[in-house]
């Protein structure tokens, strides 16, 4: 039941003599976990209210065991909230806890609602700075629960939704130059191209790939502490960059050790272009070879699809891009994540699956999801 103020109120349980009560969340506006339209409503076994507080959760086993819950929810002895509550209404526990033990809170209260859909992680996964565990949980209640429109709200269409081009023309370019470096293998994990980029130890090591020798590592700091360190490793950049035949007209060290964005993206533009002359180079393939050999292997497994050219509008749909990499790479894609590319909404969603899929597969990626769409 809903108390004055949005506040849970106490119901009677079914079962036990001692006066034991579940309390029931309302439907919040902004919290997915709590909504009885998708898994139901977080029920955690409590004793009765009483005038000066909340009372603490039980931990009789045999008591637990004796509670009846709603359909399809699930009963969590270990979650400590006593009820789910809107806005600022958590219970004064969750405040005045360690951080480890409001992490588990969260992680036991996200469990009850979502079940074995969201992904396992520890209260130290979120106390301490692992952004990939973090976001993969988060990214396991959005798909757990999407969409979730606030009260009263219409659900959101996202086939409606006018997805934007994410950031400027520069910020575009410089995802694919961290795609690119990414399926290079040289486990790199770039966040930013820019301050990645500032040591010059990330640069010599994507040209040593591209020409192995041509960088002599004992000229290098790698442990750069100070920015005349780093700039000195960026002049010697620019000097293995001329050897490569890479043309500098103006750039320095210090611009690259700056995070100039214009002069570092030229520079990462030139490698990129001399990796991929060396890749057509060796293919040895021309475009018509490559379009045959792509159309045929989409054909054999059982896509009707077919493109005429590179330019193809078909190309925009993602469609092809990832039932050509199920047909190389079968254990690399699950097909069912393809989406039918009839909206620009599942068009993004295949493009940016088809550029995860291509790192997975251990491809050399050349673009960004924004040019296949």
């Amino acid at each position: 039941g809903v108390g004055p103020g949005g506040a849970s109120a106490a119901l009677p349980a079914g079962g036990g003599g001692d006066g034991t009560v579940l309390l029931h969340s309302k439907v919040l506006t902004n919290d997915p976990l709590g909504s009885a339209n998708l898994t139901g409503v977080p029920t955690v076994p409590v004793l009765p209210l009483s005038i000066d507080g909340v009372g603490s959760v039980p931990t009789n086993s045999t008591l637990m065991s004796s509670l009846g819950m709603p359909h399809q929810q699930m009963l969590v002895p270990t979650l400590p909230l006593l009820a789910a509550h809107v806005g600022e209404g958590l219970p004064e526990t969750f405040w005045s806890g360690a951080a480890d033990e409001r992490a588990q809170q969260v992680i036991d209260h996200a469990m009850a609602a979502g079940g074995p859909a969201i992904f396992a992680i520890t209260p130290s996964d979120l106390t301490q700075p692992r952004p990939r565990m973090q976001q993969a949980f988060l990214a396991s209640l959005v798909d757990a629960f999407p969409g979730r429109p606030a009260d009263g709200a219409a659900p959101v269409d996202f086939a409606r939704v006018d997805f934007a081009e994410e950031g400027s023309d520069d910020a575009a370019e410089e995802r694919v130059f961290r795609h690119w470096a990414a399926s290079l293998g040289l486990k790199l994990n770039m966040k930013d191209l820019y301050a990645d980029s500032g040591s010059g130890i990330v640069l010599l090591k994507v040209m040593e790939r591209l020409q192995p020798g041509c960088v002599d590592w004992s000229r290098v700091d790698g442990t750069p502490k100070n920015k005349y360190v780093k700039i000195g490793n960026c002049n010697y950049v620019v000097q293995v960059a001329r050897t490569l035949g890479i043309k500098l007209v103006g750039i320095a060290g210090s611009d690259i050790a700056d995070g100039s964005p214009k002069l570092t993206l030229a520079l990462w533009w030139q490698l990129m272009r001399m990796d991929f002359m060396q890749f057509i180079a060796e293919l040895d393939m021309d475009q018509a070879h490559v379009l045959a050999w792509a159309n045929a292997q989409v054909a054999a497994g059982g896509c009707d699809i077919q493109l005429s050219r590179f330019g193809d509008p078909e190309i925009r749909s993602g469609v092809f891009l990832l039932r050509l990499m199920a047909a190389v790479a079968p254990d690399a894609i699950d097909t069912g994540m393809i989406k039918p590319g009839m909206t620009q909404f599942d068009q993004q969603l295949n493009a940016k699956l088809a550029i995860s899929t291509s790192h997975k597969m251990g491809a050399r990626v050349f673009c960004g999801w924004h040019d296949i769409v």
